[in-house]
Parts: structure tokens; C-alpha cells; sequence
């Protein structure tokens, strides 16, 4: 197993924070979840504050949370939000040997409705969820070493495979 940090990566639903902190405990790593991280900072939830300043400030604050979680010491997990696949810089920081990427990926219409449960994401219709899922594993899949559907596994075997993936 690499000794840099262990990134999850994508769609909102795909199990990211559920399945990171399985990780993070299996690994003894702390899990570094961005939407925790800004929870923390602006003391709001993402919804609310895409609410508040809009989707692009959302997500220039989930970028600086990735920025953040690389920068620090020690290996963890990490847990950033999806929209990190929209900006190239990003992606390409992923991309870093050191780290290891996993995708989570799953139907978006499965995702979505996974999605739906917690009140502190922003929702999406229907085909917005799909055109972001299909554009983002498109731009993502460069970088993980390992791609998990999620579809239909639970959050436990999710984990076991990347608990595989990294130790093997």
C-alpha cells in the first residue's frame, strides 16, 4: 500500500463519506470529508449555502477543501465532493502518484435517489445527475486505480474491495 493519501471519488450518493469511514478505520486513518470540512468552516451545509451564494461559491469552497485535505500531513482518507471532476486543475492533481484514486460509480438514477436521503446536498433533476455522472467518470476515470460500482453493493462490500485494492 502507497503511504500518500487514499481519495474516493464521485457522484453525490455513491457512498463517498459511508464507505470512506469504513476505510479510514479499517487503514487506522484519520477520514477527511468535505463536506464536513465545510460544514465546520462556514458553520452551514452545502445546500444551504449554495442557497446562500450560489452553486459556483459551493464549489470554489469544495475545491479549496480538496486543496486542503492534499496539503495534509500524514496519509487519510479523503472524501471530496463531486464537483472536484469539474475542474481540470483538480483532476489533474489526482493524478499524483502518491495518491490513490478510487471511483465510486453507479447508476445516477440509483445515486440520486441515495442523494436524496441526506438535507445537505443540493439536488438534482434527473437528467442534470446524469449528464454530470457521464461527464465526470469521463474526465475521472484517467486517474483512479480502481473503479467500484455501487449500484447494487452496500457499503460494506464497497469498502471490502477498496480494502482489497489498497492492501493487496
Amino acid at each position: 500500500m502507497r503511504d500518500g493519501h487514499l481519495v474516493l471519488i464521485g457522484e453525490m450518493g455513491s457512498g463517498k463519506t459511508t464507505v470512506g469511514a469504513k476505510v479510514a478505520a479499517a487503514l487506522g486513518r484519520p477520514l477527511v470529508d468535505s463536506d464536513r470540512q465545510i460544514e465546520e468552516r462556514f458553520g452551514e451545509s452545502g445546500r444551504a449555502l449554495a442557497r446562500q451564494h450560489g452553486v459556483a461559491w459551493l464549489h470554489q469552497a469544495e475545491a479549496d477543501a480538496l486543496r486542503e485535505a492534499l496539503d495534509r500531513e500524514g496519509p487519510a482518507v479523503i472524501a471530496p465532493a463531486a464537483s472536484i471532476a469539474d475542474r481540470p486543475d483538480l483532476v489533474d492533481a489526482l493524478a499524483d502518484p502518491a495518491l490513490t484514486v478510487v471511483l465510486l460509480d453507479g447508476d445516477p438514477v440509483v445515486l440520486r435517489a441515495r442523494a436524496g436521503a441526506g438535507d445537505h446536498r443540493r439536488p438534482l433533476d434527473l437528467e442534470e445527475a446524469r449528464t454530470l455522472a457521464r461527464e465526470r467518470r469521463e474526465r475521472t476515470l484517467a486517474v483512479a486505480s480502481l473503479v467500484v460500482d455501487v449500484t447494487s453493493i452496500d457499503a460494506g462490500e464497497a469498502a471490502a474491495q477498496v480494502l482489497h485494492h489498497v492492501l493487496a
